[in-house]
């Protein structure tokens, strides 16, 4: 009784307990509920972190500071960067030694380099600068994602609490590793940043002050250049040229040396680029050349004018990549264009060793020789009286043997009439030249002697360069043809007369860049050309430039081109008896119709028109079509729905209301069909849908016959019926398969009149296989004395 007595007391004890400890937790949670805000603080997240939420804090960090310490790394373009300024600070400071202070001792031919040499160093230092930038504000990003890992609660409670810092005690020693790791080089990285965006703008600032000073210069030498330098060469020379000069001269070549070092060193990616298309000729022609091996076909290409190619595949891929150099670096120096140059010489030379008559190979190698002499005489700084004579010398030399070579020419080289007039000019030159000698002015007797045999043997070149890109063309075409399946011959003159324009308008333009940059006048010609085309201009309210006009219509005019001779790349050449495949004739179509429509859109974003203007000029557009352009857009229309509904193709049979003949084009506004006359039917795609088409060639080609015929001489109808069967199948115009159909229209006393039905392989052929189909009946009813009539 006594123990449960003390088990009871015990147990209100305990009840009493817990009953003052709800009452005092009720009034801590109303208390803190009254100085929370009431009901957000009943919504508030009391929810304790784990041990599992600080291990994926940790670890969330740790990945943050390893990605920071990663992209902290700079890369090889800083690195190019630091190389490219140490050498453009050598550069410099050679340049910035002769044009302050040796100004009076540099030349024409010194300024141009110097110039072209500022203009890419300028060049190359804004494209530092946007890298730099570049990589300025991903380590500025990489900072804040630092400064925001640095602000993290999470983080600063873990590191507060030290019952938390010795139980992850492992972790948070390799965070700490990770963080002085992303900290220091994030650090040092902006650091170096920092300083190449200070030596970068400081070398800038150099450059365009030397820039401007070239440039001063290059406006007051021309007065230099035809002032009198020297004294009329019968005249005693009285110049006594001092130590000091001519140190100056020499300090000015030094310094030009330098430069072109620089420059060469710096433009090896374009050389490369070079050396790629070079290669990607060679494989071009080889492949070609193997496939037609491979095919028996080398005999075709023998008929042709084939005069480089396929023989000498190689040094042509020499050719083609040293004659496209100029447009691969429209700011080279002249020592650049020189090199190249001469490197095309020594390959023409090879080339044309077997290929040109014996005397026109000899005119050719006094021509390089002459170039060789002239490149040196180029260099001299101080003339004498006999340096000068032979420069004369070599003037006339010049002069005769370029006579000798025109008379010469004749059918050997290809572009007679633009050498013709390179040749004839390369004369004038000389003649000026010597002129220029003789009266004092030696630096314009330079530059004239130079730029004359320079237009003359790279006119040389680029005639053997268009010649190389036409055989070339040919080449892929007869290899096309053969891979087809079609040998028979085809009017290549024609397809060379398409091409030859382009290839010419390339080959001025390539002729015209080397010409006036050894005229010392190019960069002159192109600011001044590109200052023009770019000049805004404005009627009314329309703003433009001419050189987005310009950009326009070349556009166009090249989408115009390349989709009128795309399929000669494919061996198309538009004869209707060459058609094996409409599926390829179709797509080509289609291929054309896509070159079209991008060649305009291109047009028009790259002329700069604003989109409200084309929207303007669309309205406009579509209240012409509801006045008076509805038979053109019609047509327009039809021609695509032709395209690729495909009722028809190119080299179908059809009948369209009254005309019939073979398709020979199909167009944007109208289709031409070729008859069995030879007349060309144009008819507009809109007649085309609006009428009935009667296609031979849908499906298949084939077509039935029907031939009237009276026998006698045998009135044994399946005698007669087999004869006629078999005389039909011996025909190679019939299909073998289908059996011919005899039918029997009236019995005679002494025959029959009948009907024969057969099938032609090709409509097309039709008329021929009925020609030959009654030979055949005549023959093999003769043989059986029977009789036909018809």
């Amino acid at each position: 009784m006594r123990n449960r007595l003390l088990l009871c007391c015990i147990f209100g004890l305990a009840t009493l307990v817990s009953v003052a400890q709800d009452t005092s937790r009720i009034k801590r949670d109303s208390t803190r509920t009254r100085r929370g805000g009431g009901m957000s603080a009943i919504f508030a997240d009391s929810a304790a972190l784990t041990s599992s939420d600080y291990q994926l804090k940790i670890e969330n960090s740790y990945v943050v500071l390893d990605n920071i310490d990663n992209k902290s790394e700079l890369g090889i373009g800083i690195d190019l960067i630091v190389a490219k300024l140490a050498d453009s600070d050598s550069v410099l400071s050679v340049l910035k030694d002769n044009v302050l202070n040796n100004s009076q001792a540099l030349n024409l031919r010194n300024l141009q380099v110097f110039r072209t040499l500022l203009q890419n160093i300028q060049m190359d230092l804004r494209a530092h600068r946007k890298l730099l930038d570049s990589a300025e504000t991903k380590l500025n990003n990489l900072r804040n994602n630092l400064a925001t890992l640095r602000s993290d609660t999470v983080l600063r409670q873990l590191m507060r609490d030290s019952l938390l810092r010795i139980q992850f005690a492992p972790q948070l020693k390799d965070m700490r590793e990770a963080w002085r790791s992303s900290t220091r080089h994030l650090r040092e990285s902006l650091a170096t940043i920092n300083l190449l965006q200070t030596h970068t703008s400081a070398n800038a600032i150099t450059t365009s002050k030397l820039l401007d000073k070239v440039n001063n210069l290059l406006n007051t030498s021309a007065t230099r250049i035809f002032g009198k330098e020297y004294n009329y060469l019968w005249e005693k020379d009285t110049l006594d040229v001092s130590a000091a000069t001519r140190s100056s001269f020499y300090k000015a070549v030094r310094g030009e040396r330098k430069a072109l070092d620089y420059y060469f060193k710096d433009s090896g990616n374009k050389r490369l680029f070079l050396l790629l298309i070079g290669i990607l000729f060679f494989i071009w022609i080889f492949r070609s050349i193997r496939a037609l091996r491979r095919l028996n076909g080398m005999g075709t290409i023998r008929e042709m004018e084939f005069e480089y190619l396929p023989s000498g595949y190689i040094v042509s891929s020499f050719v083609i990549m040293f004659s496209i150099a100029p447009l691969f670096d429209l700011h080279a120096p002249s020592a650049y264009i020189e090199s190249m140059q001469f490197l095309l010489l020594i390959i023409l030379t090879i080339i044309c060793w077997k290929k040109w008559p014996r005397r026109l190979f000899v005119y050719w190698i006094v021509m390089v020789l002459l170039y060789i002499f002239f490149s040196f005489a180029h260099h001299i700084i101080d003339p004498s009286f006999w340096q000068r004579s032979w420069f004369i010398i070599l003037n006339i030399l010049s002069v005769v043997f370029g006579w000798l070579f025109l008379t010469r020419l004749k059918e050997n080289l290809h572009l007679r009439g633009f050498l013709r007039f390179v040749i004839i000019l390369h004369n004038i030159m000389n003649i000026l030249a010597i002129f220029f000698n003789l009266f004092g002015r030696f630096s314009l007797a330079q530059i004239f002697g130079h730029a004359a045999i320079f237009a003359f043997t790279q006119a040389v070149g680029l005639a053997v360069f268009s010649k190389i890109c036409m055989e070339a063309i040919l080449l892929q075409i007869v290899t096309s043809r053969i891979k087809r399946g079609v040998t028979t011959h085809f009017e290549f003159q024609h397809v060379l007369t398409s091409f030859r324009r382009p290839v010419l308008f390339l080959v001025v333009i390539l002729w015209l860049i080397v010409f006036t940059t050894n005229l010392n006048i190019y960069t002159t010609v192109l600011n001044s050309l590109i200052e023009f085309l770019e000049t805004p201009r404005s009627i009314g309210n329309a703003t433009f430039t001419i050189g987005g006009i310009l950009l326009f219509f070349l556009i166009i005019w090249i989408a115009h081109l390349l989709q009128k001779y795309v399929g000669y790349f494919f061996g198309d050449t538009g004869n209707d008896d060459e058609i094996s495949n409409k599926g390829q004739r179709s797509r080509l179509l289609i291929a054309r119709l896509i070159l079209l429509c991008l060649g305009y859109l291109l047009a028009v974003a790259a002329s700069g028109v604003p989109v409200d203007k084309i929207t303007i000029v669309l309205g406009a557009l579509g209240v012409g079509i509801g006045l008076g352009l509805q038979n053109i857009v019609n047509n327009f229309v039809s021609g695509i729905i032709l395209i690729f509904d495909r009722p028809l193709q190119i080299g179908d049979v059809v009948e369209i209301g009254d005309k019939s003949g073979r398709v020979r084009e199909i167009g944007l506004r109208s289709s031409t069909l070729l008859t069995q006359n030879g007349a060309e039917v144009i008819i507009p795609n809109g007649d085309i849908l609006s009428q009935q088409i009667v296609n031979w060639t849908l499906s298949n080609s084939q077509q039935r016959l029907e031939i009237d015929l009276t026998v006698t001489g045998n009135t044994d109808m399946e005698v007669v019926s087999a004869s006629i069967k078999k005389a039909i199948l011996q025909s190679k115009y019939i299909v073998p398969n289908r059996e011919p159909q005899i039918l029997f229209t009236k019995v005679m006393e002494e025959g029959f009149e009948l009907k024969a039905f057969c099938w032609s392989i090709d409509v097309a052929k039709s008329a021929e296989a009925r020609s030959e189909i009654l030979l055949l009946l005549h023959k093999q009813l003769s043989s059986e004395n029977i009789t036909l009539n018809f």
